[in-house]
Formats: C-alpha cells, sequence, structure tokens
C-alpha cells in the first residue's frame, strides 16, 4: 500500500509548503485519521486513513506539475521574415514617380532608384551611380556619402544645383542599414518672391530719396541770398521742386492703390458697372488734358456692351494708366487704336490698346508687370513714370478674374489686351 502511495507521489512535484492547498490537504489527512480512530475494525481503520491520505495526496500535487502528464507542445515560432531593400519593393518605381517633387533613393552612396522628375533634374543616367556624381554639389554629398550621419529630415537649402537660379530644399531620411531616401523640393519660387520683396522696398525708398534729395538740395540753394535773391533762379528752382512733388505724391497714391489692390485680390467684385462708359469717359480726359496727343486717340467702341462685374474706381485707374502708357511711349502723331468688343464666347469683354512706337523687346515682356520694373530707367522717368502702373493693371486684371496679355514687336509698337468678365444676367 505504500509502496503504490510513494509510487503515485512519485509521478507529481508537490507545491511548495505553507500553500493553500498543502494546507487544506494536512486538514483533510487530519479529519481522515481522527474518523478513522472511532472505527472498530483494523481494515476500516486502514481503509479510511488510505482513502484520505490518496485524496490529501492529489489536493497536494498539481496535476499540470507531473512529469509524467502530456505537455502541451510549444508552437514553434514562424522564422523571422527577411528584412528587404527598400529599394527591392516591387511597387517603389510607382511610388516615387507619383511625387511632383524630386526623390531619390540611395543605398551605400549610390543611387538605386530615381523617379522621373529627379532624372530630369539631374540627369538621366544617375541610377547605378555613386552619389558624386549624380548630384556635384559638395554640401549634399557630404550629407549622403558619411555613413555615421544622423539624419533628422530637417530640410538642407542647396543652390546651384539645375538652373542657375534654382534654389532645393533636400531632405534626407535613414530607411534602414545604409538606405536612405533623398527628397528634393524646389524652393525657387520662394526664393522669387522673397527678392521681389526686397527688392520693392529698395526700389521704393531709391524712388522716395531720389526726389528728396533734389529738394533738399533747391532748398538749400535758395537759402543762400545770393540765389535765393535772384527771381528767375527761384523761380525754376521752385517749379523743380514741385514736379519732385507731384512725382513723390504719384509714387505713394500709386503705393497705397497697390497694396489695397493686394488686399481685396481674394474678394472679387460684385456690382455690374459698364466698362464702355468708363472707357469713353477716360478717353475724353485725356483728350482734354493732353492737347499734343489727345487728338490722336482713334475709338472703336461696340455699341450696347454689357456690363462686368467690376469695381469703377479701380477700373477707371486701370483704362488710364493703359491709355497713359500708350500715349507716352508712342511716337507723336501716330495714332492710339482704343477698342471695346466682345469675346467670341460673349462671356467676356476685350479692351485693347495698341500704340505706333519702339516697341517692347521680347526679354523684358514677362517682367513688364513687375513693381518698378522698366525697359529704359532714364527715359519712363523723364516722362513721368513711377514703375507701377502695369504692376497696377496686373493686380487689377487679376482682381476681376480677367486676362492680360501684352504683345510688341520692335520698332512697330505695342498692343495691350485686356479681357474682362461679363456680369451674369438673371437671378444667380
Amino acid at each position: 500500500m505504500w509502496g503504490d502511495l510513494t509510487g503515485i507521489a512519485a509521478g507529481y512535484k508537490v507545491n511548495s509548503w505553507l500553500s493553500p492547498r498543502i494546507i487544506f490537504a494536512f486538514a483533510l489527512a487530519f479529519v481522515g485519521a481522527m474518523f478513522a480512530a472511532q472505527m472498530a475494525g483494523t481494515a476500516e481503520r486502514v481503509l479510511v486513513i488510505f482513502v484520505s491520505l490518496l485524496v490529501a495526496l492529489f489536493i497536494a500535487a498539481d496535476p499540470h506539475d507531473r512529469e509524467d502528464a502530456p505537455r502541451e507542445t510549444a508552437k514553434p515560432t514562424a522564422p523571422d521574415t527577411e528584412v528587404l531593400a527598400i529599394s527591392s519593393h516591387p511597387q517603389l518605381q510607382a511610388f516615387i514617380d507619383s511625387s511632383a517633387d524630386a526623390i531619390l533613393m540611395v543605398e551605400n552612396a549610390r543611387v538605386t532608384a530615381a523617379n522621373q522628375v529627379a532624372l530630369r533634374l539631374l540627369g538621366a543616367n544617375i541610377v547605378g551611380q555613386n552619389v558624386r556624381m549624380a548630384f556635384r554639389h559638395a554640401g549634399a554629398i557630404e550629407r549622403l556619402t558619411d555613413p555615421d550621419a544622423q539624419h533628422s529630415g530637417n530640410p538642407i537649402r542647396l543652390a546651384g544645383i539645375g538652373q542657375k537660379n534654382q534654389l532645393w530644399d533636400m531632405r534626407i531620411q535613414t530607411m534602414g542599414p545604409s538606405q536612405k531616401i533623398v527628397h528634393l523640393a524646389d524652393r525657387s519660387g520662394t526664393q522669387a518672391a522673397e527678392k521681389m520683396r526686397v527688392d520693392f522696398v529698395a526700389n521704393a525708398s531709391h524712388e522716395l530719396l531720389t526726389p528728396l534729395a533734389a529738394i533738399k538740395g533747391f532748398i538749400e540753394t535758395l537759402d543762400d541770398p545770393a540765389a535765393g535773391d535772384d527771381a528767375v533762379t527761384r523761380s525754376r528752382f521752385l517749379g523743380i521742386m514741385a514736379t519732385e512733388t507731384d512725382r513723390m505724391q504719384a509714387l505713394v497714391r500709386d503705393l497705397m492703390s497697390l497694396s489695397r489692390i493686394e488686399a481685396e485680390k481674394y474678394d472679387p467684385p460684385q456690382t455690374p458697372v459698364d466698362f464702355s462708359d468708363i472707357v469713353m469717359e477716360t478717353v475724353d480726359q485725356l483728350r482734354n488734358s493732353q492737347k499734343d496727343r489727345g487728338t490722336d486717340i482713334v475709338v472703336d467702341v461696340t455699341t450696347d456692351m454689357p456690363p462686368v462685374m467690376g469695381d469703377a474706381g479701380q477700373l477707371r485707374q486701370l483704362a488710364s494708366n493703359i491709355l497713359n502708357n500708350a500715349l507716352k511711349y508712342g511716337r507723336a502723331g501716330t495714332p492710339v487704336t482704343v477698342s471695346l468688343l466682345r469675346s467670341r464666347s460673349g462671356a467676356m469683354i476685350n479692351f485693347t490698346v495698341v500704340d505706333i512706337g519702339d516697341g517692347i523687346a521680347p526679354e523684358h515682356l514677362p517682367r513688364l508687370t513687375e513693381r518698378f520694373y522698366r525697359v529704359d530707367s532714364g527715359r519712363s522717368r523723364l516722362i513721368g513714370g513711377t514703375g507701377l502702373g502695369l504692376s497696377l493693371v496686373k493686380h487689377i486684371v487679376d482682381r476681376h478674374r480677367g486676362h492680360l496679355e501684352i504683345r510688341s514687336t520692335v520698332g512697330k509698337g505695342t498692343t495691350v489686351s485686356i479681357l474682362l468678365p461679363v456680369a451674369p444676367t438673371g437671378p444667380s
């Protein structure tokens, strides 16, 4: 009997002492012994003790810890998936080709993939080349060939890649061992806008300081009794000072107009305006104010022109600037033709002014609407231009959701065409 119990117990690893299971097993064995002591026969006492000890032994032992108990077979862990290089992904080329910016994959300082934008920028044969051959830029090469470089993704400004005036932001991100993804974003437009802002401040300051310096010099001259007492000299100097003052007033007025129009460029006009009346009023005003050139204006305006959605004050400024330019830069005695017609679709009005003069060289045409840009600075200042006329016209046209086109032929003259949308009819 004891041998059997020993054999059963040998198949278990009994839990540590003082656990709840052990305490309950001892209690059960003790109760069994007490109950057996009250039995009359020896066989009955032995049977009760045997059963109580057997039950206590089973309670004390954890069946999960039996050495011969069937153990749950551990599920085999899946082998680690092999980490593939990102440059080997089958969809990589399609992914990077969808970007409008230049993207390259670099592995061990060698270009492994590039999208179409990068190929156009750096060359069609850069894939497979060392980055030294692909970039030819010391700053980019230093960052891409350094294996210990910590790439945070912050932009690195690069100049000299692509065209002469192009500026790029290069971002590098580590994708794995010796693997890097390079992103090049063109920031030339932002740079050009910043340069335009700086040039605008410099040009405005220059345009204001020039007449101020002249006025100050004349004041100092007139303060000298020898010159100030000369009536002819004084009258001539005061006339020049008045002209310079008018020039400054015109410049400040144009700057204020430009600032106001820029502030309203996202707020298109909502009022129907008879643009044909504005054009005819401007023509009449110039005919009366410019006796020498006013009679050269030839008008071809279709009757019953529909109104346009516009700001009457800004459209007067537009018509005045275009006509004044044509009268100033056209040859004396030659016609300045003003026409106002409906477009072929009927959805817009075409305002065209044609002069006969020296014309404008093709390289100047794209920049004519820049602030203070002048083809001939000396001539423009001589005839009283501020350098903001066409810039104002461009901003007014943009606000009215129209279109401005300037065509010119050297030695023949210039044509300025402006399309403005016709005001809708009926309920909106």
